[in-house]
């Protein structure tokens, strides 16, 4: 109720003895639809907040060095009386001594603030001033019914003409009677509300008639009251509403301390929630993906033979040089790592000497033993980046606290799971996925549209640019703050090697890929997503991870 009838008009008459016969000392706005009137001793808060817009009396004002001057005309202006104009929730403030009236609209996403002249037309606006500048101000027309004066005979012959329909439809032809209060009164009354109106007791007829006057009447002179579920403040009432059963509750002395304490409240812990659930979803989708990665990892182990066998196969083909011979693709070596000496086969490429090919094992050996270091490391920076997240996660669901979920935030960003832009509508989506090798930052598109995201918004012009050749898939950078002319060499073969793993040759050896910087890399028009042509290219050849 915090925006029906019946509060305003109590809130109204709150006001009234404090702000008669007072000057505006000064309008300015310094929070977003929010506009205080300054006043001797305090000062109207007035907001035109699509779900909590309000008219409050504040004793407490401070203009803030960010705020703006706004309506200004008002300024020095003695208000002469503050009115409610009857049936609607529009506010009328006039003046002594001038032809103004400001007008307070309270219609939740239409809300907005309107100085007219005597003639009924805008001359200025809170919002949207130039839609609105040189219009009338017209008021709604409504053909409502008044509960408040229509006689019991009256009311009987409505409920009559419409025997037919459910009580919540006959009702809702009332001003005043908002959904809360319509389910508050049947509740009273012991009708359920899919009762249709020819099917009650003439018992029942005559309660709600009895109730609708005692309802309205406790909304009038009654304490208001805010009904919690648990800390959040749910429901504004301006009486005893038995239909929220045994609620936890409590009274104000005022409207205007009800609503206070009710918005304010309600904001920021509607905040509270909203920021906890955002950080908590981009946690559990980001710690879901760590043990993903993590099990993985843990699912396949490195051969560590590899190593060993590879090592020792070079080693046999410096030993036995002789056996290589012109056009052998093959050959048999005796096998000295094995106490009966075997004799095993081994493959060969006859255009290269003995040590050219006993250095291709060498490599081999070399590349599984830093892919098993890789591995490790990967494992390693993965699990402390899990446990640093699940610490996070058990912050927030802990704490209360705002700093405390902007701290998160903060950190969350940094790391690259949230973005800066934190308001935009797809704030906790990013167009690549970030890893790390040896302190080297890598991002890698998701897809062909976040392929074009990620090079040509995300990634800054000195950053190192690479794509797998002759084949589709993702694009990767290497970050580069230092503006470097050659990125470290461990840190373009993971990258390529990311690049090759996240293509169309995934499964492929040797695999061919480009680098350049990104200022190098440009789009042609027209082209689809995350088609590119990148100049002053290098080339690595790497095996997929």
């Amino acid at each position: 109720m915090h925006l029906h009838y019946i509060t305003l008009l109590r809130q109204v008459e709150f006001l009234r003895p404090k702000i008669t016969g007072t000057v505006i000392a000064d309008s300015y706005s310094q929070n977003k639809n929010e506009w205080v009137i300054a006043l001797p001793g305090g000062g109207l808060q007035l907001s035109c907040d699509a779900q909590f817009p309000f008219i409050l009396w504040t004793e407490q004002r401070h203009r803030a060095k960010n705020s703006t001057e706004v309506l200004d005309s008002l300024i020095g202006l003695q208000i002469s009386d503050i009115a409610l104009m009857p049936g609607e929730r529009i506010i009328k403030i006039t003046f002594a001594e001038s032809p103004l009236t400001l007008i307070v609209k309270l219609f939740t996403a239409s809300s907005n603030f309107f100085i007219v002249d005597e003639s009924g037309t805008i001359l200025n606006s809170f919002k949207n001033a130039r839609k609105f500048t040189g219009e009338p101000f017209a008021v709604p027309l409504s053909d409502q019914l008044d509960p408040e004066t229509i006689e019991r005979d009256e009311f009987h012959e409505l409920l009559n003409r419409h025997r037919k329909d459910v009580f919540p439809q006959i009702l809702r032809l009332f001003s005043y009677l908002t959904r809360p209060v319509i389910r508050e009164l049947l509740f009273r009354c012991e009708i359920p509300e899919k009762l249709i109106v020819g099917d009650a007791t003439e018992e029942q007829l005559l309660a709600l008639w009895v109730n609708l006057e005692k309802l309205l009447k406790n909304c009038r002179t009654d304490a208001p009251r805010v009904y919690f579920d648990g800390e959040f403040p749910e429901r504004f009432t301006l009486t005893e509403f038995r239909s929220l059963g045994a609620s936890e509750q409590r009274t104000f002395e005022s409207v205007n301390d009800g609503l206070r304490f009710f918005i304010f409240r309600r904001q920021k812990l509607g905040t509270l929630q909203q920021s906890r659930k955002q950080l908590t979803d981009a946690l559990s989708r980001k710690l879901n993906s760590l043990k993903f990665n993590l099990s993985q990892l843990e699912a396949k182990p490195p051969d560590e033979s590899q190593i060993k066998k590879n090592q020792q196969i070079g080693e046999l083909i410096v030993a036995q040089p002789q056996l290589l011979k012109p056009g052998v693709s093959e050959i048999s070596v005796i096998n000295y790592f094995d106490e009966n000496m075997p004799e095993i086969t081994v493959s060969v490429d006859p255009e290269l000497s003995a040590q050219d090919n006993a250095e291709k094992y060498f490599r081999k050996a070399r590349q599984f033993s830093e892919n098993a270091k890789e591995r490790e490391e990967r494992w390693e920076q993965l699990q402390r980046q899990h446990d640093e997240l699940a610490a996070l996660a058990s912050q927030l669901q802990q704490s209360d606290d705002l700093k405390i979920f902007r701290q998160v935030q903060e950190r969350l960003k940094t790391m690259h799971i949230l973005q800066h832009h934190s308001q935009d509508s797809d704030t906790y989506r990013l167009p690549y996925k970030t890893y790390y090798f040896k302190d080297v930052e890598i991002w890698v598109g998701k897809s062909s549209a976040d392929n074009d995201i990620l090079t040509f918004k995300c990634a800054n012009k000195e950053d190192f640019w690479l794509h797998v050749q002759g084949y589709a898939g993702s694009h990767v950078v290497i970050r580069n703050p230092r503006r470097s002319e050659q990125p470290p060499q461990h840190a373009l073969e993971y990258a390529a090697r990311l690049a090759a793993t996240n293509s169309k040759a995934k499964h492929a050896s040797y695999v061919p890929v480009v680098y350049t910087k990104v200022k190098f890399v440009r789009k042609p028009r027209k082209s689809p997503p995350g088609t590119v042509i990148p100049s002053q290219v290098k080339s690595i050849f790497v095996d997929p991870l």
